[in-house]
């Protein structure tokens, strides 16, 4: 591709390399890429696209392991429907393993709602921030939550207008503007959730110049209600 034995465009504004590929498919590929490991769901429906994908960014690697992961499925298919649902089974018990190990609490002990212990479960709160206007943040969660952790906002909070893109309902909000309201930058909300006791459990980022953004996922064991 970058050699020239593949004809490729390039932006001309910015001589950026533009790929015209499918984009739900390169993110697959960009995962092997990163990890030399082939992440994709048992019921992935799209596997001859994904395996063309591959042979197209002439990627050998990740195509001897999509031909593997195609004959693996494909002897599973064929076998009877009862040893079927027993694999099945046995996968989706190792998978529950790979969540506990990967939990907080490490706990293998889960009731009808999955809180584990039965004890109030998780309290969650995602912060979205972005470099708009200088630095834009965002907060999705529980209204009494979000009222709890930064109280100089409830009285935006208590704007019930439908109107409001962040009003999601009576009980949350969704990317919440944060410093629209109050004068915290993003050091300043990140450090307040961790002295309330939570942690980042998840992160992500991405964009491109200009419009690129942090995620962050922030949960608490919940102190159940006496």
């Amino acid at each position: 591709m970058f050699n020239g034995s593949i004809p490729i465009v390039l932006d001309s504004l910015k001589q950026h390399y533009f790929i015209d590929r499918d984009g739900k498919m390169f993110r697959h590929v960009l995962n092997f890429l990163r990890t030399n490991h082939l992440a994709i769901p048992d019921t992935f429906d799209e596997l001859e696209l994904l395996i063309e994908e591959a042979q197209y960014y002439d990627i050998p690697a990740m195509t001897r392991s999509l031909e593997i992961f195609r004959r693996e499925r494909l002897k599973r298919d064929a076998l009877p429907t009862s040893t079927a649902i027993a694999v099945s089974s046995s996968e989706r018990k190792r998978n529950h393993r790979q969540i506990d190990i990967c939990s907080p609490t490490n706990s293998h002990t889960t009731d009808e709602d999955g809180d584990g212990d039965g004890g109030g479960g998780y309290e969650c709160l995602a912060l979205n921030i972005s470099p708009d206007l200088g630095e834009r943040i965002m907060l999705s969660g529980e209204r009494a939550l979000v009222d709890e952790i930064f109280p100089e906002i409830s009285q935006a909070l208590m704007d019930a207008r439908s109107g409001v893109a962040w009003n999601q309902d009576a009980r949350h909000v969704i990317r919440f503007p944060l410093n629209g309201y109050c004068k915290l930058n993003s050091m300043q909300a990140i450090t307040r959730l961790l002295n309330y006791g939570f942690k980042i459990m998840a992160s992500n980022g991405g964009g491109v110049e200009g419009q690129q953004f942090c995620e962050y996922l922030f949960c608490r064991k919940a102190i159940p209600m006496q």
